[in-house]
């Protein structure tokens, strides 16, 4: 993976200038517009809101080209593999029980470059509000796989993804507005759509996303207050699959209790990318544990690899090997294969994942 030297440097001394500017003569379209250090990135500040509504700031990452946002999610990733293999250097001695006991005494942020990188920035972004969620779903004795916020579309990416996206699964890369689309929203356009009574009308599927042209946050205010008939604009696409058997955007989880239900990995394989600027695929497991009747996240050792095979255009191999660590969470990802748009086949053939667990080994398919 390549990281880009320029994105190297610390994220504190990212803030250089705000300015402020009003357009479009829209109450609801007030930015502030806060610059970085050259390397393709700012933060905006747009008002959802208007005609009558309570106006709510909005915080939202635009990223000059999809290189710079690229950069930062590899910079991103290699400050947090460094992080966690420092502490599991300096503490890999101690057995599982006490190295969790350590993490917990020293309050120990596994993810802290991420952490520091939001605050740097001002982003109010997705991965803090899936963190929140998740923390509320896990402080239970008995979980509800149907509420685990992993389920959800607007979380269906890594943590250092969510990092760049806001709360609203919103970000810009170049003049193009991408919106990831929940649940709710899904069903509010799909009901537009049978409102309407188009005939033959190909309903939104869960995966999808907006993509927003020439910037134009008056439409993506206007779609966040309630008004789906802006898919119908022209400078509006739903990103999405078009057949049952062939997907762009497609995941599979699988969660796996052991040790007399006590413990427990969670399982991914997914591929797509909400950007549709190229394609991966995707192994991901995170461990749990059961502590003082709720779950808690667990360090233990880890192991993740994936692999592609044949897709509805052909066949792209590709295997990553075995990537082994003592972690909470493990990913190994194969990133921008083949040529154009690619998708996954629902037998199970295009991508499939390899996962090791407490002396266990299991694969998971991505077939639907």
């Amino acid at each position: 993976m390549k990281i880009y030297n320029e994105i190297l440097k610390p994220f504190g001394v990212l803030l250089l200038s705000i300015v402020i500017f009003t357009s479009c003569n829209d109450e609801s379209i007030d930015m502030d517009e806060s610059s970085f250090n050259g390397n393709g990135l700012k933060v905006i500040t747009y008002n959802n809101g208007g005609n009558g509504k309570t106006l709510l700031p909005t915080s939202i990452a635009t990223f000059d080209s999809q290189l710079s946002y690229d950069s930062y999610i590899d910079n991103l990733d290699a400050q947090v593999e460094a992080w966690d293999d420092a502490f599991v250097t300096k503490w890999g001695h101690l057995d599982e029980e006490s190295l969790n006991l350590k993490e917990e005494e020293l309050n120990f942020d596994s993810e802290k470059p991420m952490t520091d990188f939001e605050n740097s920035i001002g982003l109010q972004s997705l991965r803090q509000k899936y963190l929140a969620e998740e923390e509320v779903w896990l402080n239970n004795e008995v979980l509800d796989e149907a509420t685990d916020p992993d389920n959800k579309p607007e979380y269906d990416f890594d943590n250092k993804e969510m990092v760049l996206l806001n709360k609203f699964a919103e970000v810009q890369i170049g003049s193009t507005i991408i919106k990831q689309l929940s649940s709710k929203e899904i069903e509010l356009i799909n009901d537009m759509k049978r409102f309407n009574g188009q005939k033959n009308v190909q309903l939104i599927e869960e995966g999808a996303s907006l993509a927003i042209a020439d910037a134009d946050y008056n439409t993506l205010i206007d779609f966040n207050n309630g008004d789906t008939s802006v898919v119908e604009q022209d400078n509006v696409t739903v990103q999405q699959s078009t057949t049952s058997d062939c997907k762009y955007f497609r995941t599979n989880n699988k969660t796996i209790y052991y040790d007399n239900g006590g413990r427990k990995v969670k399982l991914r394989v997914k591929f797509g990318n909400v950007t549709n600027a190229y394609f991966e695929a995707k192994a991901r497991i995170k461990a749990y544990k059961k502590k003082r009747r709720r779950w808690k996240k667990r360090r233990t050792n880890l192991g993740v690899k994936v692999a592609t095979g044949t897709f509805c255009e052909g066949a792209y191999g590709y295997d990553k090997s075995w990537k082994r660590k003592r972690r909470k969470r493990l990913a190994r990802r194969i990133i921008r294969f083949g040529a154009g748009n690619k998708h996954a086949k629902s037998t199970g053939e295009s991508v499939a994942g390899g996962f090791e667990y407490a002396g266990n080994s299991t694969t998971l398919r991505l077939e639907w």
